[in-house]
């Protein structure tokens, strides 16, 4: 498992988001040509000369919601990569692309309930005896990926957030 995202990734991504500004000012370009041509329009009495531009100012506008959505898929694409995107179905390759994202929610997860000073297994424990008079034992579980105890329920790491 990488715990990075690659360069071309993060290229990819970059250019995505070029793509998505350009996108927007081309398709704002037709709104600004109309509000040019009625303001000539209402200052003059013949049909002004940038009556000609709109058409094409529109064919602009269509070219940048293309670019704005080709963009956005580019993003998600460089982002969560081929199989994490769904573009290429392969469940452990799509694991493998998303696997940064998964060990910054499971981070930022620890991090919060760190802040609020819940500890886990002290809370687990006090759960399990609430009703119970006599001790439960505790069984743990060690990541294999960054070695973290666990409760035995758990899903995910509490340190690193990948599956147990």
């Amino acid at each position: 498992m990488t715990e990075q995202i690659s360069q071309e990734r993060k290229s990819l991504y970059t250019v995505g988001l070029v793509m998505q500004i350009i996108g927007c000012c081309l398709f704002a370009l037709p709104f600004i040509t109309i509000v040019i041509f009625m303001i000539s329009a209402v200052s003059s009495d013949d049909l002004p000369r940038g009556f000609v531009a709109v058409p094409i100012a529109f064919g602009f506008g269509f070219a940048g919601f293309v670019l704005i959505a080709g963009g956005g898929f580019v993003r998600v694409l460089a982002a969560r990569g081929k199989a994490g995107s769904g573009l290429v179905l392969d469940p452990q390759q799509a694991r493998k692309d998303v696997e940064p994202w998964s060990r910054m929610q499971g981070g930022v997860l620890k991090d919060t309930l760190d802040e609020a000073g819940v500890n886990l297994g002290q809370v687990a424990r006090q759960l399990g005896n609430a009703g119970n008079p006599a001790p439960q034992t505790l069984i743990m579980l060690k990541c294999t990926h960054c070695g973290k105890l666990n409760e035995e329920d758990s899903k995910f790491c509490q340190e690193c957030g990948d599956a147990l």
